[in-house]
């Protein structure tokens, strides 16, 4: 068991798999960081683990980030959520892809707490939404960017224009 500074006791951290936080090497590089912060006292901020990448490098790719719908709802949130087929965005079309990109917002919050696509770089695609979890973005100022034509990227803002319902 570690605290938030990777510390499993006096004069000792540990990272990566031992550390119970998930087995991703992203992980533990993520850790390892926090380790030698703490150990230098160079400062900075402390582990968070809200908005974990999880990504599996299938055909197509799997990617998620922090609460799925019903982790969120068993958490009590009031949740909205959006999901956009990935076939019909305009890449989605011209690829031929099937996926989907899903949002998971606290609505009450009114930001993101968790996301998943399913597609060709998916894995890539996941990380617009692991900055929106992570920086707990807002909902409206996701709507407002301007994303690039014709991208897979163009799914997440239809899966965000779906919250609406």
């Amino acid at each position: 068991t570690t605290d938030e500074w990777m510390r499993a006791g006096e004069r000792l951290w540990a990272v990566g798999d031992i550390a119970g936080h998930g087995q991703w090497t992203h992980m533990s590089m993520y850790q390892a960081g926090i380790a030698l912060r703490d150990i230098t006292g160079s400062g900075g901020h402390a582990a968070q683990y809200h908005a974990v990448p999880r990504v599996t490098f299938t055909d197509p790719e799997v990617g998620s980030v922090g609460m799925t719908e019903r982790q969120a709802r068993e958490a009590g949130l009031e949740v909205r959520v959006g999901v956009s087929p990935l076939g019909e965005s305009t890449r989605g079309w011209i690829a031929r892809a099937d996926g989907v990109v899903k949002v998971v917002e606290d609505a009450a919050a009114g930001h993101l707490v968790g996301a998943t696509t399913v597609g060709p770089g998916g894995g890539e695609v996941l990380g617009l939404l692991v900055t929106a979890v992570h920086a707990r973005v807002p909902t409206a100022v996701l709507r407002e960017m301007l994303l690039a034509y014709p991208t897979f990227h163009r799914a997440v803002g239809s899966a965000l224009a779906a919250l609406d319902g």
